[in-house]
């Protein structure tokens, strides 16, 4: 992008997309460059690396989770399990996502794993609808809870063991994940 072109803060979040699916290095002092801006401009749009990566990835999450959601087979809550597979084999195959949490392990968990991270909120918001939706007489709350859990167990899992260099454990992690349901859905 030249100087002289218009660009935003989108612009910077779209290069920062594709430097990541390049399994290149997400640089804040490039990406400055390459959109013509200086880096305080930069970090005025889109805040520090670790916010601007989970911002992306975040918003990518939200797209994988709902096309497993909407392709998930079994009845209501077996549903949203299988929903929760379809995603982890997703992401645990999608390469540019291991480059990352392999590559900068810290940096991926921290943005990725961290209870309360952009991207963690982001799956348990999409989880929580689904189970919401599947249990209309849950409250919100519980919904959410069940949601959060379901997400830190996933995530740890598959992350955790990847950013090792160990097979993601997802069979462990539903079978994990289907005792939690069976118990809330119990109470």
């Amino acid at each position: 992008m030249g100087v002289s072109e218009k660009v935003g803060r989108e612009d910077a979040i779209r290069l920062a997309r594709r430097h990541y699916l390049a399994k290149e290095r997400v640089d804040m002092q490039s990406l400055a460059s390459e959109l013509g801006i200086g880096r305080t401009t930069l970090y005025r749009w889109v805040g520090d690396r670790d916010t601007l990566i989970s911002e992306m990835l975040s918003g990518m999450v939200v797209e994988v989770i709902r096309t497993a959601i909407r392709e998930a087979r079994g009845e209501d809550l077996d549903r949203v399990i299988d929903a929760i597979r379809r995603f982890m084999v997703t992401t645990a195959e999608f390469e540019p996502l291991r480059y990352l949490v392999q590559n900068e392990p810290e940096l991926g968990l921290r943005v990725m794993l961290a209870p309360g991270s952009r991207v963690s909120r982001a799956i348990t918001n999409e989880l929580a609808a689904e189970i919401e939706s599947v249990r209309p007489d849950w409250s919100a709350e519980e919904a959410e809870e069940l949601a959060d859990v379901l997400t830190q167990v996933g995530m740890a899992y598959e992350w955790g063991n990847i950013a090792v260099r160990s097979e993601p454990e997802i069979d462990r992690a539903i079978r994990a994940m289907d005792s939690l349901v069976r118990a809330a859905d119990s109470h």
